[in-house]
């Protein structure tokens, strides 16, 4: 028997995607001005692949190089949250699961407030540009441990350095850490 309550409870509940990707299957841009994501392409055959990185020729890179480490996050754990007044971070995700929330803290910014999550891979590796006063943290959503290299604008200053930090369970920054089925 057809239960008409149930039906228009479940149509009720219902929430329709939001769109991730334009008419060309590309996707879409995040939503935190400044926010850069590019894909990366590995070149992949019998022996086992290559993938560029760094090619100064592109715009993502019109910043100068001038250094760079690797961040190693242990499955189930979260770096973050964390925010520059100074450098912007150039993140190369590669290897493991990761998860990057971003909340964009600038007053002045017409994007301020937002909150952005992104999923990065060993099946989607990337790029992924963080601009001065956009909060960040990285969470390895995986079994194995996840590396990050950074490739800041700016070389670390241990006299004064250029991080403000937020424990990633305070709840200050709105963003939700569990992962959700659905």
């Amino acid at each position: 028997m057809l239960d008409e309550n149930l039906l228009q409870t479940v149509a009720r509940a219902a929430e329709r995607d939001g769109q991730t990707v334009d008419g060309d299957s590309r996707p879409l841009r995040p939503g935190i001005e400044g926010v850069e994501v590019m894909r990366l392409a590995p070149h992949i055959d019998h022996r086992g692949w290559l993938m560029p990185v760094l090619d100064t020729r592109d715009p993502f890179w019109s910043e100068p190089v001038v250094y760079a480490y690797e961040v190693v996050i242990r499955p189930g754990r979260i770096k973050g949250w964390g925010m520059h007044e100074h450098q912007v971070d150039r993140y190369m995700i590669s290897t493991g699961d990761i998860r990057v929330g971003l909340f964009d803290g600038r007053e002045d910014s017409p994007t301020a407030g937002a909150v952005v999550e992104l999923y990065f891979g060993e099946r989607n590796p990337g790029l992924l540009r963080i601009p001065t006063g956009v909060w960040h943290a990285d969470q390895n959503w995986g079994d194995t441990d996840a590396r990050i290299v950074n490739f800041p604008t700016r070389p670390y200053n241990a006299e004064a350095p250029d991080k403000h930090r937020i424990d990633p369970h305070s709840g200050v920054i709105p963003f939700d850490w569990s992962l959700r089925d659905g």
